[in-house]
């Protein structure tokens, strides 16, 4: 006679894993196999990109090094050099703070030769004297040691096709945030909730990997554990992934809706009244506006805008790095009145703004500085492995069901069995 069942013990009505996880299950495998190639290729390349400025030094040290010292020429200088050397290709943003041994960056507005080819759009200049050391086609293609970290960050972020890339990117993102919540649940122990005794002692397992007896059980066991050690940091990562490939198309909407923000601030008019302004004097209002607000480094890059002429002033500091935290100031001067058309120095505003300012530093690993960089360079391999190891557990629980069926023996026919009675 069975043992009746004690209070504690069986399957609680609030916790229906078991009754859903076949589905679940099929739903996370066959979601996976048609995720798993890009989310290999957005891994290993975000792994990469984390990085992609040290190696872009390393395999390009005359483009981004120099023995000349920075005598700090002034902004209007430095973007009158550029405009004539390339008189029909506009500036479209400079860094012009480089570390000491550093050089000057800067995009120009892409344009073709006469023989239909790409012109030279991103280039390098000398700090001491706003001499061009090198130049490269910013979406230049593909294994050319000038190209190649660029190349891999464009095929991170849009699989290197543009906008229809970055739309399939971010739908991937965004299928991966469910798939993560799908995952974590089947982690979970079937029968007994969180609530119960023995919850835990039945989900420490799923944290372990063991000593497998074959390669499938070894396989399960990666899978799992690795997803589980890092999920927030991948469930983190998928989320921002959508909030930078579809920021304005799904992202910024929801949380507009779902959190408070701020309201946008009015611009702020020049004292003394409108009036025109040089770049250098765009430069120290926008020095002093982020002093302003407690930030006391300079401005050290500029994009440039035209129609209407605006200065957005941001990279602020003398490491030509973006800061760690929440980043740099973002200030917008408007030369032809001199107002001061955006000043966000984040961390600020209400909690929606927060987490819209939250997106790019924790994409990056910015936010937690070194140690933040190496834990996603670790998440992007996480989710290579975790794409890798589950097509291998599928292959090989079908190659055993496959294995299976051909050992069942075949049914007779009737009329055989009919005749050898």
């Amino acid at each position: 006679m069975p043992r009746p069942k004690t209070r504690g013990e069986g399957e609680s009505p609030f916790w229906p894993l078991r009754r859903s996880r076949s589905a679940m299950v099929a739903l996370h495998r066959y979601v996976g196999l048609v995720l798993a190639p890009l989310l290999l290729v957005i891994g290993l390349t975000g792994s990469i990109s984390v990085f992609r400025t040290e190696l872009d030094r390393m395999l390009n040290p005359d483009l981004w090094t120099t023995q000349s010292q920075d005598r700090h020429l002034p902004l209007s200088a430095l973007v009158a050099a550029i405009a004539k050397k390339h008189p029909d290709q506009p500036l479209i943003a400079l860094e012009y703070r480089p570390a000491p041994g550093g050089t000057l960056h800067a995009y120009l507005t892409p344009a073709l030769t006469r023989s239909g080819k790409s012109r030279p759009d991103e280039i390098f200049l000398d700090p001491g004297n706003a001499h061009e050391l090198g130049a490269r086609v910013a979406e230049g293609c593909c294994l050319n040691r000038r190209v190649l970290l660029p190349f891999i960050y464009r095929l991170h972020y849009s699989l290197a096709a543009g906008t229809t890339g970055l739309w399939i990117v971010g739908i991937t993102a965004l299928i991966w945030t469910l798939d993560c919540v799908n995952g974590l649940l089947l982690t979970l122990p079937p029968v007994t909730p969180p609530w119960r005794r023995g919850f835990w002692r039945g989900w420490k397992p799923a944290w372990q990997i063991a000593h497998p007896k074959n390669a499938l059980r070894l396989f399960f066991d990666l899978h799992r554990a690795f997803g589980l050690w890092l999920w927030v940091l991948l469930l983190g990562m998928a989320i921002s992934g959508v909030a930078l490939a579809l920021g304005p198309q799904v992202f910024q909407p929801v949380v507009r809706t779902l959190f408070p923000v701020a309201p946008i601030a009015p611009e702020i008019p020049l004292p003394g009244g409108p009036h025109a302004l040089t770049l250098d004097d765009a430069e120290a209002l926008a020095g002093q506006n982020a002093e302003n607000r407690n930030w006391k480094a300079r401005p050290a890059a500029i994009m440039l805008t035209h129609a209407p002429e605006r200065a957005l002033f941001y990279l602020f500091g003398d490491t030509g790095q973006i800061p760690a935290g929440f980043g740099s100031p973002l200030i917008t001067i408007a030369l032809d009145t001199g107002a001061t058309v955006q000043a966000n120095v984040p961390p600020e505003g209400k909690l929606g703004d927060l987490i819209l300012q939250l997106q790019d530093p924790f994409h990056s690993g910015r936010l937690a500085g070194l140690t933040g960089r190496i834990l996603v360079c670790a998440s992007g391999l996480v989710t290579a492995l975790l794409s890798i190891t589950g097509v291998l557990i599928w292959e090989r629980k079908r190659r055993a069901r496959r294995r299976a069926r051909l050992k069942q023996p075949r049914p007779i026919p009737a009329r055989q069995a009919a005749g050898n009675g």
